[in-house]
């Protein structure tokens, strides 16, 4: 400001060879170092390498008693397995009998996992799995997030996606890790960020999956109540919460109103223009069209 005459009355500080560090600025303005993109070039494997994160606790406790969520994100594919944890330390079986799930259910080998270097993911125990089954752990720089950016982002998206839904729902927060899981299986089958053209089921599954299935969170459902649990001329269905898809069998995960409780049924019928469990929505009549019937649930990825 000086050499080009924008104030006056001041001296141009003296120049010298050699250069100096202003201390006040190092400690008044020191940011994180900016990171180089791409951090890993090398193409890897579906499953070669597994990125790990955990989120929570959350504010509040969920339907089954979980307060953390794990996610492991599949570096090649995109493809996510999310695990609803009541306590951090659960998260070294999860890790485990997943990885162990991977090589035998795919056939692949895990080299490589990736995580911030949190206790949960580094006991004494899981150090010894890692090196019994060859698995090289890359510990990212503490306090660096870009370092562990994958697993990260990916827990970001999930619980921008759970939130949306649960708001548009009009549920609790209670019912977070409904509402997470099932962004995790929506999100397996949206355009993988790794290959083009391709979702994250398709390249671990090698075929495409099928959508017929799916329907909005949180939209009324009708669930059929069994003959046998059930009188002569009582109703043949109960009011129930669409809150995702059961994993092990093809079917869906429901929130029976009555009874309060998470159930899993095939037999159910969907209203997916009425949402929240406010009773009366339920006592109000809905026309033929409104109810659209069930098709067959596919199983969701491992």
């Amino acid at each position: 400001m000086v050499d080009t005459k924008m104030i006056k009355d001041a001296k141009a500080p003296s120049k010298s060879s050699g250069t100096s560090v202003c201390r006040g600025c190092q400690q008044g303005k020191m940011i994180q170092k900016p990171f180089p993109s791409n951090r890993d070039k090398r193409h890897y494997d579906t499953f070669e390498l597994l990125h790990f994160d955990i989120c929570g606790p959350m504010e509040e406790t969920s339907l089954g008693g979980s307060k953390y969520l794990l996610l492991i994100v599949d570096e090649a594919s995109g493809c996510m397995k999310g695990f609803c944890l009541r306590a951090k330390s659960e998260s070294e079986d999860c890790i485990k009998t997943y990885i162990m799930k991977v090589q035998t259910q795919f056939g692949k080998k895990v080299k490589f996992v990736r995580h911030d270097g949190a206790c949960e993911f580094a006991t004494n125990s899981l150090k010894a799995f890692y090196e019994d089954e060859g698995i090289e752990q890359q510990t990212t720089v503490p306090y660096a997030h870009q370092t562990n950016g994958t697993a990260e982002r990916a827990i970001r998206t999930i619980v921008t996606i759970g939130r949306s839904m649960l708001h548009h729902a009009k549920l609790d927060k209670c019912f977070w890790a409904e509402a997470a899981m099932t962004a995790i299986y929506v999100k397996n089958r949206l355009p993988s960020p790794k290959i083009e053209h391709k979702t994250p089921f398709e390249i671990v599954y090698k075929s495409k999956p099928s959508v017929k299935h799916m329907r909005v969170f949180g939209c009324r459902t009708y669930i059929l109540t069994p003959k046998e649990k059930r009188l002569k001329w009582d109703p043949k269905a109960r009011a129930g919460v669409f809150l995702g898809y059961e994993e092990v069998s093809k079917a869906y995960r429901l929130y029976d109103i009555e009874a309060g409780q998470v159930v899993i049924s095939r037999d159910v019928n969907f209203d997916e223009s009425a949402f929240g469990l406010s009773p009366r929505i339920f006592d109000e009549d809905t026309s033929p069209d409104g109810v659209q019937a069930d098709g067959e649930a596919q199983e969701s990825p491992k």
